[in-house]
């Protein structure tokens, strides 16, 4: 909930009511001391002692204010001799009491909050403001408050009170303006009696020797809060002069006021008392804010714990910074003590005069404004310099931060402003002390905008420091301890000047990490550097003699380091090509490249972000050099940058060659990573192998191989020689190419027989087999075998195609297939078990078996066979047109295994689907229903080659009347007779052993009465032929 004004006053007001009863509670009085011969007062509190003192001629002035024009003399006021100037005075601060009872105390409150605080609104605009206030009354934004807290009757009350005191106010003041100028004959008289008052509020100048010893005599504490209340009042005193000159001006024409009064209040008084205004602002500030406490990180606070020159007193002071009861102007008081040498304290034998108390503090704020008597300024800005540079030493940048702040604006409203800032150096020194403030705040904690601010406000002043005349001797007359040592440097040339001055700056910046500010200064001083004539008309080397190129070198490469630290990474770059020395140059280059790698950045050197014009071998190189330092599992990989960088530049070769030996490196690593990190490794070098083979696809076929690195070599580039001539590719001819490529070269079939070994490898290694590569060319047969039996067919298949041809593809071919098919044996399981009847072909002994029900559940190893025979007949019906006789390979690999195994109807498909339709018998190409009759004859399996057998040939006795004509030519029938004959032999056999006599005299009798009508058949056949012919 937004509360009002109204409501804010109201708890303001309880809680200083509340204040005031706990401070009354907490020091109430308890006894009361005189001492006659001092005339000293003292009053004993119950936690504390208060002195009274005697009141400061200008308090006298005001708060005695009578008709008794004669006692003026009394306050001190004998700037006039004449009776009516105290008259026309008299008049004159009557008015200016009239004015500051109408606005209040709070008037001098917001003006001093608009110095010393964060306002919202600046000190130049506050003054026009309370004149508009003082004519208007109060803004409508007020009687709004008004009615929205009060009510409107009573609003509507109070904005009518306030009418008939703003109208009074105005004609009283009218009134009275009008009898001063009466009694003034003029305006030009009132003017100049104010211009003598404001005399007598200047802070005095004290002619006498106001050292340590005079500072100290008196104690501290007291000294600083009686400075603290006279200095309340003389400002307080000075702005109401100021509000009054402005109102004047405002009813000028009321007043009959010509136009000469007025610009003389406005050129002459106005600044006047602005100045004054600031003297007391100043130490008013100084006496009521604390010190600021040294940061941790303060090394030369850090540095004085030592005790290293044995000032205990100094410490014992340096300790208080942060207190709240230890202001600036303590410190000020306590420097000047421990600098000069004097520690003697007061004595507590007798108490305080009041009037030493009023001399003391006249003495301090003489000594604040003027300096000691043998070293009076010229200025007060002389003078604020030489405390700033006190300030600055113990660590309160805050505090000379307004100080300079103040004397700067005072300065840019007088009318000397540009001949002071063109023809003093002590503009320069404010400028710089006040920079080095700025740039000491930046380390206090801020952050962002703030931080932003005052780094821009500290370049700023740094550059209007070396832009001023005369800065070259202001500057150097600092001490060390003030921030600039002594340059060496006589000033005459302006450029040589600016130059060391700006690379003290950028060294300032520096040192507070302060990127932005130091990288302008090296900006500027590169500016100077073109500037100078550096062959020696009228500018004199340093002891270093350094040249052009070496200064610049340097300079640029501070601004590559001050733009990379900002991350400005195509401004780093800028300043990398913009370096005249190559050996600078080069090492920017390096580390440019190494943090765009640790930042991974590194890809806008690949995608031609950067101009490479002259550099593009020489980030090559980096890249290769970085890229041989690196642990090659590192993210982001050097050698992809290197392969992309190379793509990007059309060198595909060279892209193959980077990426080729990444994965060189990958292989050669691999050997101590445990399992896990062997499958990432291996994704790696397949990805690299790949990349390879693609860029040299790029590549005119002639020229489509690589130079791999030899082991134990490191990376050859233009720092390691080479052994043979380098030939460029213009040079060369195709003829030519086969003779350079030696047994060590790399194809693109090279790497395609390495990418296929090394997906194998991954494959198996994701299988937690263990095989490695060993970068033979042929891969070992029992590579295929292991691949077999981790179920990894696909990838056998592959390594056997890529590896073998003709015959030895064939005989590798009928290895793996007859290894599928020894897993596809049930020769594990129980012989009851029977693969689902609708994959088998049954035959008479398996008709006697009473199967189970179709819906009965697999066993896990029922499962997984029938898997295997999947996977056999998949790979079967894929690779059978390469080697034909792979289902004979098969079907006998099973037989031999287990003869009475129930070959699988769709193998068995395999042997028959050629010869079906035909009406050639059991002939034809392999597989042939001839094979498969022998095998079931060898393995004896005599049910199925009958039965088989007595198909055929029904076959052939069916045919059709359309087919029998091609039935009757020459040779085109044909039946496997001798193994039909060995059938024959051997069911005889077997009868004469008294084995299956039964079974065996029924399959000869279905044999015979098939062989006999077949012959029958063929008889007839050839005798329709012999009879065609004849």
């Amino acid at each position: 909930m937004v509360e009002s004004p109204i409501s804010i006053f109201q708890g303001w007001k309880k809680l200083c009511c509340r204040y005031f009863q706990y401070w009354c509670k907490k020091n109430a009085p308890c006894a009361l001391i005189i001492q006659s011969t001092s005339g000293a007062v003292g009053l004993i509190r119950k936690h504390s002692v208060s002195f009274f003192r005697s009141l400061e001629s200008t308090e006298l002035l005001i708060d005695g204010l009578s008709e008794d024009l004669a006692n003026l003399g009394s306050f001190g006021l004998d700037l006039f001799d004449d009776n009516s100037d105290r008259v026309i005075l008299f008049e004159v601060l009557r008015c200016v009491i009239n004015i500051s009872q109408q606005l209040g105390k709070s008037a001098s409150f917001v003006f001093y909050e608009s110095y010393v605080g964060r306002p919202s609104i600046s000190p130049e605009e506050i003054i026009p403001l309370l004149v508009k206030m003082l004519g208007t009354g109060y803004a409508p934004s007020t009687r709004a408050s008004y009615l929205s807290s009060l009510g409107s009757d009573v609003a509507l009350e109070r904005e009518q009170i306030d009418h008939i005191n703003l109208r009074k106010f105005s004609v009283d003041m009218l009134l009275s303006l009008h009898d001063l100028c009466k009694k003034a004959a003029s305006w030009k008289k009132t003017l100049d009696v104010i211009e003598s008052y404001l005399q007598f509020i200047v802070p005095k100048k004290i002619y006498q020797n106001l050292g340590a010893e005079t500072l100290c005599c008196l104690n501290k504490s007291i000294l600083v809060h009686a400075s603290c209340q006279i200095a309340k009042a003389m400002f307080e005193s000075a702005f109401d002069i100021l509000l009054f000159v402005s109102y004047l001006m405002s009813i000028g024409a009321q007043i009959n006021m010509v136009h000469d009064d007025i610009t003389r209040i406005q050129v002459d008084l106005i600044p006047m008392i602005e100045e004054i205004i600031s003297e007391w602002l100043i130490i008013l500030y100084f006496c009521t804010t604390p010190s600021e406490s040294p940061a941790n990180e303060d090394f030369s606070s850090q540095l004085s714990l030592l005790q290293i020159d044995n000032k205990i007193n100094k410490r014992s002071w340096r300790e208080k910074l942060g207190k709240c009861d230890f202001t600036i102007a303590s410190l000020l008081l306590l420097n000047n003590q421990s600098s000069s040498g004097y520690e003697r304290h007061p004595s507590l034998g007798c108490l305080l005069n009041p009037n030493d108390i009023i001399t003391s503090v006249q003495k301090f704020t003489s000594w604040i404004v003027w300096g000691n008597a043998r070293e009076v300024s010229s200025s007060f800005l002389r003078r604020s310099t030489e405390i700033a540079i006190v300030l600055l030493r113990n660590g309160q940048y805050d505090a000379v931060e307004y100080l300079l702040a103040i004397v700067e604006a005072n300065a840019r409203r007088e009318r000397n402003f540009r001949s002071v800032q063109d023809t003093s150096g002590d503009w320069c020194l404010l400028q710089h002390l006040l920079g080095c403030c700025l740039v000491a705040q930046t380390q206090r904690g801020l952050h962002g905008i703030l931080k932003g601010r005052k780094v821009g406000e500290a370049v700023c002043c740094f550059f209007r420091a070396a832009s001023g005349e005369g800065a070259s001797q202001a500057l150097q007359s600092l001490s060390d301890e003030a921030g600039l040592p002594y340059l060496g440097f006589n000033g005459h040339v302006s450029a040589a000047w600016k130059l060391h001055y700006y690379q003290w700056v950028m060294q300032l910046f520096e040192q507070y990490n302060i990127s932005d500010g130091a990288c302008q200064f090296a900006l500027a001083a590169l500016e100077q550097v073109d500037e100078l004539d550096l062959r020696g008309d009228g500018f004199e080397r340093d002891s270093s003699n350094e040249s052009t190129t070496i200064i610049k070198g340097r300079l640029w490469a501070n601004v590559f380091k001050f733009t990379l630290d900002l991350n400005l990474l195509n401004d780093a770059y800028c300043a990398i090509i913009s370096n005249p020395d190559e050996e600078s140059k080069y090492i920017c280059l390096r580390r440019f490249i190494i943090v765009l790698y640790e930042c991974g950045a590194i890809k806008i050197l690949c995608n031609g972000q950067l101009p490479l014009t002259g550099l593009a071998d020489k980030v090559e190189r980096e890249l290769a050099w970085k890229a041989e330092r690196t642990d090659i599992l590192a993210k982001p990989n050097p050698y992809k940058f290197l392969y992309a960088f190379e793509i990007h530049r059309h060198n595909w070769r060279k892209a193959a060659s980077y990426i080729y030996l990444y994965s060189a490196r990958l292989r050669a690593d691999a050997v101590m990573k445990d399992q896990q990190h062997m499958s990432i490794t291996l994704q790696e070098r397949l990805n690299a192998l790949s990349a390879a083979i693609n860029a040299l696809h790029l590549v005119h076929p002639a020229y489509a191989w690589i130079d791999p690195q030899p082991e134990g070599y490191p990376l050859r580039n233009d720092h390691y020689p080479r052994k043979k001539a380098k030939t460029t590719v213009k040079e060369q001819s195709v003829n030519d190419v086969p003779a350079q490529r030696q047994q060590f070269c790399i194809d693109i079939e090279k790497l395609e027989y390495e990418i296929v070994l090394t997906s194998a490898e991954y494959l198996l290694s994701l299988a937690n087999v263990k095989w490695t590569y060993s970068g033979i060319e042929k891969a070992p047969s029992d590579l295929v075998e292991l691949l077999v039996l981790t179920n990894l067919y696909d990838m056998a298949f592959s390594v056997i195609l890529k590896f073998w041809k003709d015959s030895e593809l064939k005989r590798e071919l009928e290895k793996i297939f007859s290894t599928i098919a020894l897993k596809c044996c049930p020769i594990t399981f129980n012989s009851s078990w029977t693969r689902p009847h609708s994959l088998l072909l049954t035959s008479s002994k398996d008709e006697l078996v009473v199967h189970g029900s179709p819906d009965m559940e697999l066993t896990n190893e029922q499962a997984k066979a029938n898997g295997h025979w999947e996977t056999l007949e998949h790979y079967l019906e894929k690779y059978k047109y390469i080697h034909s006789r792979l289902p004979v390979v098969v079907s006998e690999t099973l037989l031999r295994t287990d003869p009475h195994i129930e070959l699988p109807l769709w193998l068995v498909k395999m042997f028959k689907e050629n010869q079906r339709e035909s009406s050639g018998g059991m002939a034809g190409p392999e597989p042939s229903p001839a094979s498969l009759f022998r095998l079931y004859v060898d393995y004896s399996r005599y049910t199925e080659a009958t039965n088989l057998f007595l198909e055929y040939v029904e076959v052939f006795a069916s045919m059709r009347p359309v087919n029998i004509i091609n039935r009757k030519r020459p040779s085109a029938v044909w039946f496997p007779y001798n193994t039909v004959e060995r059938l024959w032999c051997q069911l005889e056999e077997l009868m004469r052993s008294g084995h299956m006599v039964d079974q065996c005299d029924k399959l000869k009798r279905l044999l015979y009465e098939s062989l006999l009508n077949h012959l029958k058949q063929l008889k007839v056949d050839s005798d329709d032929v012999v009879s065609s012919v004849g």
